[in-house]
């Protein structure tokens, strides 16, 4: 059925407005309303009583099959069964990882002098302040300063030799 300007016009935006109402996506209720028209001029026009009607339900029914095939893709997507999903959790191989990285770190923290390793943990692990620490162990915030470097050598040493030590095994 050939379908004239005018009734393009008068219909379109019902069309419109159906799709992006179902689907919010300008693009897509543009695609809608172009097949909407496209399927349309295929009817034989003694066969519609009621174009509106006919061009909202051939919409209708587009919208239906464009839902249910982005589902079928996403459904697509998903992983076949045994296969896992990556959640938000580390993999046991990685909190294994980091539970030894933490006692190797402790390990290498309680080798250093008491000072250094009070200063190092109350300026980094509690996120106090240079002169914060100063006050509490009666130093200036420049010696705050040098056991922090000097403690962040050593564990960068102590992890160094770990390394090593492992891959030499």
């Amino acid at each position: 059925m050939a379908i004239d300007e005018s009734a393009y016009r008068l219909f379109r935006g019902d069309v419109y407005r159906l799709a992006y109402r179902k689907l919010g996506d300008h693009s897509a209720s543009e695609d809608i309303v172009h097949d909407s028209f496209l399927r349309f001029a295929q009817y034989r026009k003694e066969a519609v009583g009621n174009v509106g009607g006919m061009l909202h339900r051939i919409a209708s029914n587009l919208i239906i099959d464009r839902v249910r095939n982005a589902k079928r893709r996403a459904e697509d997507a998903l992983p076949q069964d045994g296969m896992e999903i990556a959640g938000d959790e580390p993999s046991q191989e990685q909190a294994l990882i980091d539970r030894e990285r933490m006692d190797q770190a402790s390990r290498i923290l309680d080798q250093m002098p008491p000072m250094r390793r009070e200063v190092f943990i109350m300026r980094r692990l509690h996120g106090m302040s240079a002169k914060e620490v100063g006050a509490a162990m009666a130093i200036s915030p420049a010696a705050v300063d040098a056991h922090v470097a000097r403690a962040v050598l050593a564990l960068h040493r102590g992890f160094s030799a770990s390394e090593e030590h492992s891959i030499s095994q």
